[in-house]
């Protein structure tokens, strides 16, 4: 408990000792902070739900939720850098859940511990899997391992010798996907910066080019990923959490500072004290969720589905509740209330985005929860489906 506490405390010290003043650079100038994001695995940020690694195999939500609140922590003053973390829990939660406890045994306490940076990789595949997009990647089986080709769009906290994991289809076998890690500036993996983004420029966010990779069968986390991504799904979207309420929480603290201007916006809807009860109230939703995190079961993932949507609908009111409290001088370039204005947009956008959480809920039978609705009732998207 005593170690805990101060780790947490660690952890604060650098949240806001060095990542608060350095937010404005990260946000205008795309400044990816690795030397804090190396300092926060130190700190124990990413290694809360990697139950594996401490040696227990019981499994009853708190890691992930510790991991979830120390993301919301970081997210209240740069979602950039939450974004990261997330990227980074995201990759410790595949490593946890390894089928292949060579991978697990190589990478997890490094990724855990933050020595090893490294981003989630999974956009294009939990989208493939849903039939949005192709699946990216190709694979041939050859001795020892595969050979693998494509082109990953995005894919963030990425720089040399950085890991991510991604899917590849194999080749000869059209129905069987594999789950397999991949090292920047190894033989045949090259990145490649070729768009600007309106936010988060300061993630190390990179198109990924693999031409005939080498993947040894040390480095597959499973070969068979519509077994395993059903048990990982849950992790993968609850972890999110951590940036979203960051966003709203962050939003609430700025209001609560500028006194002059609470004083003439007590009459908007929302207000530092809704924004903070609602992100409560969602904050209960997460730790229910995480207690049942490996479930596989579908409806238990929609349940999911619907939180994180909600989620993502609070960071945008926050969001612009902070931008309507300043006014003009939230309106300007360089302004906090801007800045988390586009950060709270990519909350919505991100894999799985507010669009695709609507198809998908829309079609269910039991969609008829207000908050799920959808304008244009598109029904043809099964959003991981197992």
């Amino acid at each position: 408990m005593v170690q805990a506490a101060a780790r947490a405390e660690t952890l604060s010290a650098i949240v806001a000792e060095r990542l608060k003043p350095l937010a404005p650079r990260i946000d205008a100038d795309g400044h990816y902070p690795a030397d804090i994001l190396h300092d926060l695995g130190d700190a124990g940020a990413y290694g809360h739900h990697a139950v594996r690694r401490h040696g227990a195999d019981g499994r009853d939500g708190t890691g992930l939720q510790l991991a979830i609140q120390a993301m919301t922590e970081i997210g209240a003053v740069c979602l950039s850098t939450a974004f990261c973390v997330w990227c980074q829990d995201a990759l410790v939660w595949y490593l946890d859940h390894s089928e292949n406890p060579i991978a697990r045994k190589t990478y997890l306490e490094p990724v855990a511990t933050g020595r090893l940076l490294g981003g989630t990789g999974l956009s294009n595949p939990m989208k493939a899997l849903s039939g949005i997009e192709p699946l990216a990647l190709r694979g041939v089986r050859v001795p020892g391992g595969y050979r693998v080709t494509g082109r990953l769009p995005f894919v963030s906290n990425l720089d040399l010798g950085h890991l991510f994991a991604s899917v590849f289809a194999l080749d000869g076998e059209p129905n069987r996907r594999v789950m397999a890690l991949f090292r920047t500036g190894r033989d045949g993996i090259s990145l490649a910066r070729n768009a600007h983004f309106i936010a988060l420029e300061g993630t190390a966010t990179y198109t990924v080019l693999i031409r005939d990779a080498f993947v040894a069968d040390d480095d597959v986390l499973s070969d068979d990923a519509d077994r395993f991504i059903p048990r990982i799904r849950k992790g993968f979207v609850l972890l999110q959490s951590g940036m979203g309420l960051g966003v709203a929480r962050g939003a609430s603290q700025l209001m609560r500072q500028d006194g002059p201007g609470r004083r003439h916006a007590v009459h908007l809807p929302l207000g530092p004290d809704k924004i903070d009860a609602r992100a409560a109230a969602l904050e209960d939703r997460v730790s229910v969720h995480a207690r049942s995190a490996e479930d596989p079961d579908q409806g238990s993932f929609l349940d999911v589905l619907r939180t994180r949507l909600d989620i993502s609908w609070l960071a945008l009111e926050a969001a612009q509740a902070a931008v309507l409290q300043f006014g003009a001088r939230g309106y300007l370039i360089g302004a906090e209330a801007e800045r988390r204005s586009r950060e709270a947009q990519f909350v919505a956008i991100v894999t799985p985005s507010i669009k695709h959480i609507l198809a998908e809920l829309a079609k269910q039978p039991s969609a008829s929860h207000g908050e799920t609705s959808t304008s244009d009732g598109r029904s043809d998207v099964s959003l991981f489906d197992a």
